[in-house]
């Protein structure tokens, strides 16, 4: 992996040796190695455009025989009778039409069903056309999960530039999610399918519809990708070639073309695979740095349309057809102009925000709306953010101590980002009262405003990208990064060991099909409170919400205003309406002694959404009380996967005043070490009382937990 020797976020780890099982195959004609499956929709059916490939070692042509059994989607099998099959280039191409009553579609997260049909092909090679004479023959299977769905990636142009957004079943779609790096540093460890299981599903928990495996990495393993297509993740898979020049030389250039072909026969059937990039910020190195390279440049920018444009992309057709697009063409680079405008000549500025993707990194104010950018699609943006206090204390080694001074020096030790901590401190200084100097000597306080300043951050970039949907603007934001290679500070919302930061319980809800935004517009002064609705229903399109301000005071449970605002909005839509802030203040209270609560209902008073808008940066609050919060253990459930709460305590959490920002961080010694997730934190508390639910993993965890195994964190007490 080219993330082996090292980065901002990863060790320099090299791996040796084969890393993946060693099998033995004999066979003694050909077998089957992989099927692309190309769905095409007509008016009356779908047609299923099949291409079987076969490995062969034999010297001459030989006849093939292929059955494909589909008992959801046919009533007969489907029989190709012997066919004569090339040894140069053993491929069986057949279509297989299917009745359009008899197909469920398969949806990405959040809209729909993923309907997934087994289809098992058979095929049986002769090396002579009587295969009832003593002949060598061979026998292989395959079986597959196949979705119907169609995808396109529409880049029309308009008055600044072109759209860049996927439509699925022929609707728009607006993606979210996160960037996935592999699971761990060393490569031999990361296909372990527990761990991939688990990020997968709380991609599709956190409510994610796509997953960007980063061209940094590797080609994930097929546990991934059908994991993909169970829950719903969009994949927009990167080639392993990341921000380097690559040489020519011709076996280097065979290795890419076997490697190319190889990894696109296996992945073409999923219904999660969105779109292919044949590198990562390649383009962008390039053009960046082309000044620097002198009289080399001609050259290695010659190279790369060599590499990249006249091979991968030439072999990447090998899943395509002539009359009709199964999916996406592929994208050279990302960043970039997007699949329209690129493939021909390098762009000088692959960071347009008028065309195809964009990298975002800034070290401005992230908790500013105007702080990001109007693109089409944000492919990679991120803040960074310590892990909790336990996960550093599993990293260290058995004979340290797990003193704070011990976690200090990991911390710094594994601290690869060429700014350090700056970064980090700097958005914390922006909002939080937190004092940078001799963090060392109170990590737990450090980590605490290093996740709620990550979470602040991300919060306003998502609410920022998701409400540009207006016209196709932007769609789509993929967080950087989804998951951890160690332990470290780094840009991830899910730590190492599979356990969440604050991010990840707040992209629960910023990520909801239905959710309602409040950003502050500096030049109006004006909150514009956008309802935005990301699902589809066939059968009722227009639904009525209510959206209620809360106007609290810091001294108070009990909000002192509350406006209403009533929407009407269709699926797959949204709505922005703005009001003065002005308006939303009680009498004659500074905007420093108050915050919103936004609560969104539908028609029957249900509440759907909730949302705060706190009017100035938090380490500004004026009044704000000791909530005199107490933490009581209600209940235990111990059942064996019966329950949703199986293996689970529940929580009570009480309080006088306003608790703002809660943090709850499981300390017991030993149980601290079992997956485990909060059924939501990071919370500001205006209600009395609130239940919370721990829930472990493992079915076989059931123990004592007092509140002494709970820490619990607030702003409120670094404020008074």
């Amino acid at each position: 992996m080219q993330m082996s020797f090292g980065g901002e976020w990863n060790p320099a780890a090299l791996s040796l040796g084969i890393w993946k099982p060693v099998v033995v195959e004999y066979y003694a004609v050909a077998v089957f190695r992989d099927v692309d499956v190309a769905i095409k929709r007509n008016d009356s059916h779908w047609t299923m455009d099949c291409r079987a490939f076969l490995s062969t070692h034999a010297s001459e042509n030989f006849y093939a025989q292929l059955v494909v059994n589909a008992n959801e989607l046919l009533d007969d099998r489907y029989v190709l009778n012997q066919q004569l099959v090339s040894n140069d280039s053993p491929v069986i191409e057949f279509k297989i039409h299917i009745p359009k009553d008899r197909v469920i579609l398969w949806w990405p997260n959040g809209y729909g069903k993923q309907k997934l049909y087994p289809v098992l092909f058979s095929v049986k090679c002769y090396t002579s056309e009587d295969r009832h004479t003593l002949s060598s023959r061979t026998e292989s299977q395959k079986l597959l999960k196949i979705g119907f769905r169609t995808i396109e990636l529409v880049e029309d142009t308009d008055h600044i530039g072109r759209t860049f957004f996927f439509r699925v079943n022929g609707h728009p779609i607006f993606m979210k999610g996160a960037n996935y790096v592999p699971a761990h540093t060393l490569p031999e460890l990361s296909a372990d399918a527990d761990a991939v299981a688990h990020l997968l599903k709380a991609a599709n928990e956190a409510n994610m519809n796509m997953i960007r495996v980063w061209g940094g990495g590797l080609y994930e393993s097929d546990t991934f990708y059908n994991l993909a297509d169970f829950y719903g993740l969009l994949v927009w898979q990167d080639m392993t070639f990341s921000q380097a020049a690559y040489p020519l030389a011709n076996d280097f250039v065979a290795s890419v073309c076997v490697e190319t072909v190889q990894n696109a026969q296996r992945l073409s059937y999923h219904p999660s695979l969105a779109l292919i990039v044949t590198n990562n910020e390649i383009e962008l190195f390039l053009s960046t740095n082309k000044s620097d390279f002198g009289e080399n440049a001609t050259r290695m920018e010659s190279d790369y349309k060599t590499l990249f444009i006249e091979t991968i992309i030439k072999e990447l057709k090998v899943i395509s057809r002539k009359d009709f697009s199964p999916r996406p063409e592929p994208m050279v680079s990302t960043p970039s102009l997007g699949v329209q405008e690129s493939g021909k000549n390098l762009s000088n500025n692959p960071q347009s925000f008028n065309y195809g993707d964009v990298h975002f990194w800034d070290d401005k104010d992230g908790f500013s709306p105007e702080t990001y950018p109007h693109a089409r699609f944000v492919s990679e943006f991120g803040y960074s953010s310590l892990p909790m206090k336990s996960t550093w204390q599993r990293a260290l080694a058995d004979s340290a101590d797990d003193s704070d001074l011990e976690i200090a020096r990991l911390i710094r030790s594994r601290q690869h980002d060429p700014k350090g901590f700056i970064p980090i401190l700097q958005l914390i200084a922006y909002q939080l009262p937190f004092v940078p100097q001799n963090w060392d000597e109170d990590i737990d306080k450090f980590i605490y405003f290093s996740q709620v300043a990550q979470a602040m951050a991300t919060k306003t970039a998502l609410e920022v990208f998701r409400s540009l949907r207006t016209g196709n603007h932007t769609m789509g934001a993929l967080m950087w990064q989804l998951n951890d290679v160690w332990v470290a500070p780094t840009w991830s919302c899910i730590d190492f060991y599979g356990n969440p930061k604050l991010l990840y319980y707040w992209t629960k809800e910023l990520l909801a099909p239905t959710s309602v935004i409040a950003l502050y517009d500096n030049n109006s002064n004006n909150l514009n409170i956008t309802l935005t609705r990301e699902d589809f229903s066939e059968h009722r399109d227009s639904q009525l919400y209510y959206v209620l301000v809360n106007t609290y005071l810091w001294t108070d449970l009990i909000p002192k205003k509350t406006i209403a605002r009533a929407f009407g909005l269709g699926s797959n839509n949204l709505e922005m309406r703005q009001i003065p802030l002005e308006y939303l203040l009680y009498e004659n209270h500074l905007k420093e002694e108050l915050f919103l609560e936004i609560i969104l209902e539908d028609e029957y008073g249900n509440s759907v959404a909730r949302n705060f808008f706190y009017p100035v940066p938090l380490n500004k609050i004026i009044g704000i009380k000791d909530p005199e919060l107490t933490l009581e253990v209600e209940g235990q459930d111990c059942k064996a996967a019966t329950s949703p709460y199986a293996n689970s305590f529940s929580l009570r959490i009480t309080v006088r005043y306003p608790a703002l920002l809660v943090y709850l961080e499981l300390v017991h010694p030993y149980y601290v070490k079992e997956r485990h997730r909060f059924s939501t934190n990071g919370f500001t508390q205006t209600q009395p009382k609130k239940t919370i639910h721990l829930v472990f993993e493992s079915d076989t965890v059931c123990m004592t937990l007092t509140t002494d195994h709970i820490k619990v964190q607030t702003i409120n007490q670094y404020l008074i």
